[in-house]
Parts: C-alpha cells; structure tokens; sequence
C-alpha cells in the first residue's frame, strides 16, 4: 500500500511556496507519490484565471519535472471541471488499496464544508493543511508592502517568533472545521504540516509580471521562462 496524496489548486503560476508545502508532505509523512491536480474552472477564486488550462498545466510539468514521486492528473480525468470527490473517486478505482491523503491550505480547508458532496470526500481521505499567512500579511503583500525577496534578519526573526503561533492557529481551524463536518456525521483526519506560513501567492507573481519585474526567486527558472517566452501576466 503506498501513500497518495492530492494537491488540487489553479496553479497560475505554480511556484516555489506550492513545491514546499508538497516537498513537506513527503517529508513529514512519507508520502510516495504526490498527484497535481489542476482545476480547470476554479470555482472559489475571486480573479479571472490569466492563464489557459493547458498553460497552467505546462507549467506545473515543468516545475514538477525533476521529481520522479511528482505527477499530474491524466487530462481524461478532469475534462469539463469534475468536482473534487469524483476526482479522488476515480483515483482510487485507479490505484485501489492505497492510502489517500489530501494537501491543503488552512483557509481552502475551511470551506470543505461548503464542498460539493463534503459528507462523502471529508472521510475518504486524511488532510495535510498547510498554514496560511495571518490576513493582515495577506493584505500587505496584496498591496505590495512586503516581499519575499526583502525580507530583513528582522522580519525574518519576527517571523520564527511567529511559528508556533501559526501552528496553534492552524490547529484551531482544523479543530473548527472537524466540528463542523461532525455536524453531518463526518469524522476527519487531519494533521498540520511542519512549515512557516508561505508568504508567496500566485496573485503576487501575476502582479509582478505585469510590470515586468524578475520572478526568479518566486518561481522556478523553467517556469519563469515560459511565463516570458508566452508572454503570460502582461
């Protein structure tokens, strides 16, 4: 029996914030084999996608390239937006046996209870949440106050003093979200990865390359060739 897991996400662009939470879930877990799986048509984002399926796509092939335990999900299997249950559904009639885990980040967690057939997916799998940064952060890095790259040993101390906090904040999400799903008679597994709240986000990138600054340190070189090279986020 190996140990699955699935990283759903729009992936636009994919970058090095997404190859650490996955890189953490083998670690932590021992998780043998991690499947990317791309959404076609998110339906809990804000934004417009700026990059096609296919794109997005390619760009994750890339990034995940050099890593054997690294795959996509078949295109055959998601054709027209399947949902999250009919995805891990399918999976597990192709790779019956093995243990199914789910990686995914605090704030996306707390609306698997809004999820399409929630009741269903919350107990078919275990889930791996990831910390997100606190919404102050967020909206700072929104209005382009912070950036990874210019972080100081100041902020970077400020942010180890936070660690703990993160994680406690983490658990409590999970905690909450666990009585909910109890509500409709579901009990979840779920633990919280060992890892700093990834400060990076997609909308920051696409940001950033609309005005033409480097993105060598937020994405990997073959991805921010393609994203240059397809004229992407301008």
């Amino acid at each position: 029996m190996e140990k699955v897991a699935i990283l759903g996400g729009t992936f636009d662009p994919v970058h090095f914030g997404h190859l650490s939470i996955a890189q953490t879930a083998v670690s932590q877990f021992g998780i043998d084999r991690v499947i990317w799986a791309i959404d076609r048509t998110p339906r809990h984002k804000s934004h417009s996608v700026l990059a096609s399926f296919d794109q997005r796509r390619e760009m994750v092939a890339l990034a995940t390239a050099r890593r054997s335990d690294f795959g996509l999900l078949p295109v055959d299997t998601n054709p027209s937006g399947t949902s999250a249950i009919d995805t891990l559904l399918y999976l597990q009639k192709i790779y019956p046996g093995d243990r199914w885990y789910w990686i995914i980040g605090s704030d996306a967690l707390q609306t698997l209870p809004k999820w399409h057939r929630c009741s269903e997916i919350g107990g078919l799998c275990d889930w791996l949440v990831a910390p997100r940064p606190s919404q102050k952060n967020r909206d700072r890095e929104k209005n382009g106050e912070i950036c990874s790259s210019e972080w100081g040993d100041s902020l970077w101390d400020a942010a180890i003093d936070a660690d703990d906090k993160m994680q406690d904040r983490t658990k409590a999400v999970c905690c909450k979200v666990a009585q909910q799903m109890a509500l409709v008679n579901v009990e979840i597994r779920w633990e919280v990865l060992s890892m700093r709240a990834i400060e990076i986000s997609s909308s920051h990138i696409r940001r950033l390359g609309a005005e033409n600054r480097d993105l060598s340190y937020l994405v990997p070189e073959a991805v921010r060739t393609y994203i240059a090279t397809q004229n992407l986020y301008q």
